[in-house]
């Protein structure tokens, strides 16, 4: 359960505490606030009378972990200790006038322990401010993850871990000077669109556009539908179509099925062509079991032809501290044509670990 704090200072409270700096500055004339001091505040309170709720969220996972070889990104070869994604956040949000407010958000993360990020450990997550309406929807403007990266949903059952599908996808991007706007629902449908506004380090401006169907987690619809568009963000184009069903549901537990179709093109390497993901879990009262593979031949990522295979088990997964373990291989298979004498490239990763939310 998230904690909340309210923060709010009504016209009375104000003038209250303006009377009694008064009657101090008989004793201390520090207390005195300036005329100029008095109108701004007084000009604030106007507008922003109503209240500011605000609150700390985040994640804390410990993570055991062991791969054989040197292939994955964000790891290491042989035993280490991760902390993969840990992260904590601050969101605020101030009512306006009507159905409006404005809303603001923070966060920071640990990226992985590899010798990759020896020299920035710690790392900005998704940073912005802006406005929402209940019947316009939400405009902002910071850092923030692409509406092409959301439109996945939660086909991938192993995001966030070392079998997480941007192993071998691309296109799972969170840029800079983002203008990103998320329609209110109607129908279970929304609308999203990003567009970068101006180039941050490597990345290139670009824009991407999405729709949506349904409840990602499943459990106000039976199906979420998602399909996206991209054209330049990160320097890729392309677009994708996400399918997550539940299929099956008792007392026993809930049987569901996802799948990801998507084809994206480097703009500057011209390497491209169709990845795809298929998942499946199984969630009782206690456990989540899970499967899925990936694929993807776009050379993108790695180079050649690379194919994910993962297992898992979570327990507790529908509390706030839970546990999880699980085995993934990764497979690349060079381009012959290219690299007549290369050979594929395997390596197995397992990882123990336990997550906290708050």
């Amino acid at each position: 359960m998230q904690k909340q704090t309210t923060f709010s200072l009504s016209r009375h409270e104000l003038s209250q505490d303006i009377l009694l700096n008064r009657k101090s500055n008989k004793v201390q004339k520090g207390l005195v606030l300036r005329p100029v001091a008095l109108a701004v505040l007084l000009a604030w309170n106007n507008v922003y009378a109503a209240e500011t709720e605000s609150h700390f969220y985040g994640k804390i996972d410990v993570q055991a972990l062991h791969t054989t070889n040197d292939l994955f990104r964000y790891a290491d070869q042989g035993w280490q200790l991760d902390f993969p994604l840990s992260r904590l956040g601050f969101k605020a949000q101030t009512a306006l006038s009507g159905d409006n407010s404005i809303v603001s958000v923070y966060e920071w993360q640990v990226n992985s322990l590899d010798s990759d990020n020896k020299q920035h450990p710690v790392a900005s997550r998704n940073t912005y401010i802006g406005i929402n309406s209940l019947i316009f929807g939400e405009l902002s403007f910071g850092k923030n993850d692409t509406r092409f990266k959301k439109s996945e949903g939660k086909v991938d059952l192993f995001r966030e871990t070392v079998a997480d599908k941007s192993q071998v996808i691309a296109g799972q991007d969170r840029l800079e000077n983002i203008l990103t706007y998320v329609s209110p629902k109607s129908e279970q449908f929304q609308l999203n669109a990003s567009y970068q506004t101006g180039i941050s380090d490597e990345k290139a401006g670009g824009y991407d556009l999405s729709v949506t169907y349904g409840d990602d987690a499943l459990k106000q619809t039976t199906m979420y539908l998602g399909a996206a568009y991209v054209n330049g963000l990160n320097n890729l184009r392309g677009h994708r179509v996400v399918l997550q069903v539940r299929v099956y549901e008792n007392t026993l537990g809930t049987v569901s099925l996802g799948a990801m179709a998507q084809h994206l093109e480097n703009l500057t390497s011209r390497q491209g062509g169709n990845s795809w993901l298929l998942s499946a879990q199984l969630a009782t009262k206690l456990a989540l079991y899970k499967v899925q593979y990936v694929e993807d031949p776009t050379h993108i990522r790695h180079q050649g032809h690379a194919r994910t295979w993962s297992v898992g088990l979570d327990l507790l997964h529908s509390t706030t501290l839970n546990t999880y373990g699980l085995v993934t291989l990764l497979k690349v298979q060079p381009d012959t044509q290219m690299e007549p004498a290369a050979q594929a490239r395997n390596e197995v990763g397992l990882a123990i670990g336990a997550r906290w939310y708050f």
